[in-house]
């Protein structure tokens, strides 16, 4: 780095002069321009003036500010990104701030000014760019897009300041529905406005998809106030949104874009608070009207059921002469069945008496005969199965004979 001369005095010494003299750095162009633009890079600068030369290229946004009063003109530079991210239009004649830093192109020695935002300035420039940008979302088709919000509304989400009276208005407003409301605090004004705008739809986009609708809002103010919500992406997010946005925003002539890409446009927060509540109309208006057609349906169908069971009691009526007869019918059927089935069974039961009677082992024993069981008392039926001196019992028509085998005789 150069060091600073030093200022001459009575008291200096020529020859100690020359001797800095010759001490001074010496840079080569290059070299110079970059310690010079090392030095810009140091602070940001805000430039007021009219635009001239606009032109827009692939490799960033160039255009003039000049200064008619003093006769200066100034080259600037701007990245497409950062002229995309305002989400504004510029144009010849508009009077901006810009802000960003000096640079010296090195190849040509050119000063020029590195845009890094801007700020317009002015009713005209603002009328002008509002004009620039509503015409081309318009021929794009951001503003026909109209859905209808949800019947019942319960779940919504607000974008607008905690601050102020606006949400106070919007809440009092509310008629009492249960319904639940989730703010999301941005501010409505400032460089920063349309960036955290656009955050909060994204928010309740992806964390509360459930939400019913969106709702944006703020109190009036002039073209400049709302310049936030004549915003290139705010409109864009807005139409982006999967929920349904109402618009609230106050404003006294130029309708904001933002309300434009909106599904529904009020001109307050109080009249989108009352377009929340018109959700319900359907339902509040139409009790009366549904208790009375329930009412009618019940009768209705109360007559009709009664006519039914007329008819079917007289049909059967009818019908009980008829049944009477079949039933003595069927009882007459049924009794001659069943007094056949009694004669059989008696005479089957007679048959087996008699049989049981002809096999009864006592009918036997009281004819004289007697049944021999082993030790094991089991029957003895051949004298094989016995062996002499082994006991039996003979079982007689009167009491029991207990015996000995004396002798077994097999028959041939």
């Amino acid at each position: 780095m150069r060091k600073k001369k030093k200022q001459n005095t009575l008291f200096d010494n020529p020859e100690e002069e020359r001797k800095e003299e010759t001490s001074k750095s010496v840079f080569s162009v290059g070299e110079f321009l970059d310690y010079i633009n090392e030095i810009f890079k140091r602070e940001e600068y805000a430039v007021l003036g009219e635009i001239s030369e606009f032109k827009t290229h692939p490799s960033g946004v160039y255009f003039s500010l000049q200064d008619n009063e003093n006769e200066g003109i100034l080259n600037c530079y701007m990245n497409p990104y950062a002229y995309r991210m305002l989400g504004i239009t510029l144009d010849d004649g508009m009077v901006i701030k810009a802000i960003g830093v000096p640079s010296v192109y090195k190849p040509k020695g050119r000063l020029s000014f590195v845009v890094r935002t801007i700020e317009l300035q002015g009713e005209g420039s603002l009328k002008k760019a509002y004009e620039l940008l509503k015409k081309k979302l318009e021929e794009e088709g951001l503003f026909r897009r109209k859905r209808p919000i949800p019947e019942c509304i319960r779940e919504i989400g607000i974008i607008t300041s905690k601050t102020g009276a606006v949400i106070d208005d919007f809440r009092k407003n509310l008629k009492p529905l249960g319904m639940r409301l989730h703010l999301f605090d941005v501010r409505v004004e400032g460089s920063s406005a349309p960036r955290n705008i656009m955050k909060g739809i994204k928010w309740f986009n992806t964390k509360m998809p459930g939400c019913d609708v969106i709702v944006l809002i703020r109190g009036g103010g002039s073209l400049e106030d709302l310049q936030p919500f004549n915003n290139e992406l705010v409109a864009r997010e807005i139409f982006a949104s999967s929920i349904p946005v109402i618009a609230g925003i106050g404003h006294d002539r130029d309708v904001p874009i933002a309300s434009l890409a909106s599904d529904v446009m009020t001109s307050t927060p109080s009249f989108a608070a009352m377009t929340v509540n018109g959700s319900w109309d359907g339902l509040v208006l139409g009790l009366p009207n549904l208790e009375r057609q329930l009412v009618d349906f019940f009768g209705q169908t109360l007559n009709e059921s009664k006519s039914r069971v007329v008819g079917y009691t007289d049909r059967l009526l009818e019908k009980i002469p008829r049944l009477i007869m079949r039933y003595r019918v069927v009882a007459d059927r049924m009794l001659n069945a069943f007094s056949v089935r009694v004669q059989e069974m008696n005479e089957f039961l007679k048959h087996a008496a008699q049989y049981l009677a002809a096999v009864d082992p006592e009918r036997n024993l009281r004819l004289g005969y007697s049944i021999i069981f082993n030790e094991k008392g089991r029957v003895v039926r051949d004298a094989a199965d016995t062996s002499e001196g082994q006991p039996i019992t003979a079982r007689l028509h009167k009491g029991s004979l207990k015996a000995r085998v004396e002798k077994t005789e097999r028959s041939i």
